[in-house]
């Protein structure tokens, strides 16, 4: 059998006992429509490779004895980091794909990269004293545009998170020569919403984010859209009138920071939720908010906007920005909100190392 068509196989396998658990090869070949043979010599491979363990008999159709099999509980795990401005998470799934560690610690809303790596490699040093399967994969969600060809942080300006490490492993506790996968945290968000979210079955979609910073991911054509230096959809960065950027602008408002450089979600959600008239400032807010997003919509056309990160839980700045990008927008664009809330980053961030620890199966 072709090593393409072996792996198609076992990824079928492994999708049916990540879905359902512990089944017989007779249903896995009845679920995919693979016969019963290919599937039979599917699970040897994945036997062989300790992938999948046999738990013997049980009693099936009918009463007849059938043969279980499930995903192996001792395999592995794919670890996912995510450092923001305020907030830090490590989470941890299984080769399933189900939560076994989840990690999260509200940080200074003022703090920095390196403030951030040192709360996240405590974190990750918890996990590491609880968890003892081998690590296959990791991958670290960044609050900053990161370059895709050397997973470096790009240095832009008025950025919330400056700096750079050599070595995001190392950085972590994770050793020198770990294999880290880093990528913008509004890109794992997106990530997130494709796999797990409201746009399962969309193909091209816009994803903001809006949180201690704003931004974008585009998603078109079923593929992330990252940019040739990994600054595309960075929002925060856009020029308004003056020569302002977004970012500049927001974060000296009074939903800002004291530092004057990145969004106080705790201090905007606040004023946001007051009962009482929006003052003029938060809606010169939602006017700057609603013209980035729509000229974003206007250039790549992606038909569905999706807001999430902490500041979509607010209700009254959703509704206001929806009814402002509906009204300017040159197209119909339905915008609707992220059910996955803060969590975002860290779900894309873990899902694509459980992505990634799956490729790198296919590849041995």
């Amino acid at each position: 059998m072709p090593a393409s068509l072996a792996h198609l196989t076992d990824d079928a396998f492994l999708g049916v006992l990540s879905a359902e658990g512990a089944v017989s090869r007779a249903h896995v070949a009845k679920v995919t429509g693979i016969s019963k043979p290919t599937i039979s010599e599917a699970a040897q491979r994945l036997l062989a490779a300790g992938i999948i363990v046999d738990l013997g008999l049980s009693a099936g159709h009918r009463g007849r004895p059938t043969q279980l099999y499930d995903i192996n509980p001792h395999y592995g795990h794919a670890l996912g980091v995510a450092l923001e401005r305020g907030h830090v998470a490590v989470r941890v799934l299984n080769y399933r794909g189900q939560i076994v560690c989840d990690y999260q610690l509200d940080t200074p809303a003022d703090g920095d990269l390196f403030t951030a790596l040192a709360d996240a490699r405590g974190l990750v040093a918890k996990y590491c004293r609880h968890l003892r399967t081998p690590r296959l994969a990791t991958a670290v969600s960044v609050a900053a545009p990161v370059d895709p060809t050397t997973s470096t942080i790009v240095q832009v300006p008025d950025a919330p998170f400056t700096g750079t490490v050599a070595s995001f492993g190392a950085a972590l506790g994770l050793g020198e020569d770990e294999s880290v996968h880093v990528d913008n945290d509004v890109n794992w968000a997106t990530l997130a919403e494709h796999r797990l979210g409201s746009m399962r079955d969309v193909s091209d979609f816009l994803y903001v984010y809006l949180g201690a910073g704003v931004g974008a991911g585009l998603l078109l054509g079923d593929r992330l859209h990252r940019g040739t230096r990994g600054v595309a959809g960075e929002l925060a960065f856009t020029a308004l009138e003056g020569g302002q950027t977004l970012m500049r602008r927001l974060a000296s408002s009074v939903i800002g920071t004291d530092d004057g450089r990145s969004i106080d979600t705790a201090r905007a959600l606040r004023l946001f939720a007051d009962d009482g008239p929006r003052t003029a400032e938060l809606d010169h807010i939602l006017d700057d908010l609603a013209r980035v997003i729509v000229n974003v919509t206007t250039t790549i056309d992606p038909g569905r906007v999706v807001l999430g990160g902490p500041l979509a839980a607010s209700p009254s700045l959703v509704d206001a920005l929806r009814a402002r990008i509906r009204r300017d927008a040159l197209t119909d664009v339905t915008v609707g909100t992220s059910p996955l809330g803060r969590d975002a980053p860290i779900s894309g961030a873990a899902i694509g190392a459980l992505e990634l620890a799956r490729e790198r199966r296919r590849q041995r």
